[in-house]
């Protein structure tokens, strides 16, 4: 440990060496949108930038939703970057026409925009790693969301320091370099440095569900155990420890169980049945991700609509999102995309 080092930034740090979240040599493109979250994160990691031996480029999207507070933004992230010294890639977005024609919320339309943006600021840049600023609070209401949604397992992990997304001509891996860190932590280490983060006000609008869980749920809880944080923290870790081990036993399993023919994947019915249920549900979500590439869309109910679908009568069929097909037969089932 470097003993004039700032604590938060040893432990940023010490964070982003368990989790290898950033090999050296790379080019690492930072997502910030000029709240103190990410802003937060920009500096910890333009601070330790020579230590990783990483270089930073940084994105941030306009999603045009909040007019001249969405333009201010634009403005002060571009500020923060000619002060860093670092390049820089930032653009508009018109989230609310795409959310016309995909039909989603308009926090899932941002959200899709925004990483589609990120995809194509990396491949620009010829990287594969992105940073977004996500906490340990946001951890936190991602898992009592999901709770409430009622995902299984795999949702109850919540947020995990490093996972994929790909489009449709990139794929990139998402690293979260702050996520054990508290809110509070973030928007002290910006009061200390001088730093000026912009507010989101739709941070504070009731209508998002995100928001009724941090500002209605969350104080609720903490009224009945004051470290709620923390607890759903250790079980979402839990949860993620124990899945690991699921996911080492469904990559022993698979090969007796699965087989490719003809661009589809075929189940072994008598063998898949005999499984432990828990099982069948890793093994089906895998089946599911191969076919598709990746789990959007995909919910709990959804891997049981296929695990119930393997006990049918051979000729059914079991349609899941996105034309995902099950057709089963006697003795296997095909699995393939309409």
């Amino acid at each position: 440990m470097n003993p004039g080092r700032e604590p938060l930034c040893q432990y940023v740090l010490d964070f982003i060496r368990a989790h290898d979240l950033m090999p050296p040599q790379e080019t690492v493109v930072v997502g910030v949108s000029g709240g103190a979250d990410s802003v937060c994160m920009l500096y910890l990691l333009h601070t330790m930038r020579h230590e990783l031996q990483v270089d930073l480029h940084v994105a941030h999207l306009n999603h045009m939703l909040r007019g001249a507070e969405s333009a201010e933004e634009a403005k002060y992230v571009a500020g923060l970057t000619r002060e860093l010294g670092l390049s820089a890639t930032l653009e508009e977005r018109d989230v609310r026409r795409y959310r016309e024609s995909s039909r989603v919320s308009i926090e899932e339309a941002a959200r899709e925009i925004r990483y589609q943006f990120f995809c194509e600021v990396a491949k620009k840049m010829r990287s594969h790693r992105v940073a977004v600023g996500h906490t340990a609070d946001d951890q936190a209401e991602t898992m009592l969301m999901r709770l409430i949604r009622g995902a299984g397992p795999t949702g109850l992990q919540a947020m995990r320091p490093m996972t994929e997304w790909k489009s449709s001509t990139h794929g990139m891996t998402i690293v979260r370099p702050i996520l054990s860190v508290r809110r509070r932590q973030t928007e002290a280490y910006c009061q200390e440095h001088g730093l000026a983060p912009r507010l989101d006000s739709s941070n504070l609008s009731l209508s998002h569900f995100r928001n009724r869980i941090r500002h209605e749920l969350m104080p609720l809880l903490q009224k009945y155990n004051p470290k709620i944080n923390e607890a759903l923290l250790r079980t979402a870790d839990a949860i993620s420890d124990e899945l690991n081990l699921i996911e080492e036993l469904v990559l022993q399993t698979w090969p007796s169980v699965v087989r490719e023919e003809e661009g589809a994947l075929l189940i072994n019915r008598k063998a898949i049945l005999a499984l432990h249920p828990a099982l069948q549900r890793h093994l089906l979500r895998r089946v599911i991700k191969e076919s598709l590439g990746d789990l959007v869309d995909i919910e709990w109910k959804h891997v049981e609509r296929f695990r119930s679908g393997l006990s049918l009568s051979k000729g059914k069929r079991v349609i899941l999102p996105r034309r995902l097909i099950l057709c089963v037969g006697r003795d296997w089932c095909r699995v393939a995309t309409d």
